[in-house]
């Protein structure tokens, strides 16, 4: 018998400066620091603004990032090759614009 409970779907997803929250549709709101992850936080305005909300889960195509309810519940961060990968992206686009 399977007794696991399926992930909270998300309701709203909110991208402040400093955290991304989840506002879910049992009526709880997860938030956690933006430095969790660091493709998000160091993402322009547009490309944060651009995801898909589907159940439980929300993507950015132009980030190829995924992140769901039940990673924000467990206060999971953005595995490091992923990380490291947004630092690089940041830097070229640093680099670029000089």
């Amino acid at each position: 018998m399977n007794t696991e409970t399926p992930p909270p779907e998300i309701q709203e997803v909110k991208i402040a400066n400093d955290a991304l929250t989840f506002d879910l549709l049992d009526g709880r709101s997860i938030s956690v620091p933006l430095t969790f992850y660091p493709t998000l936080m160091l993402a322009s305005r547009e490309e944060r603004e651009n995801f898909e909300k589907t159940g439980s889960s929300v993507h950015w195509p132009a980030l190829d990032c995924d992140i769901n309810s039940e990673a924000l519940l467990r206060g999971a961060k953005e595995a490091p090759v992923y990380a490291r990968k947004a630092y690089e992206r940041a830097e070229e686009r640093r680099r670029s614009a000089a």
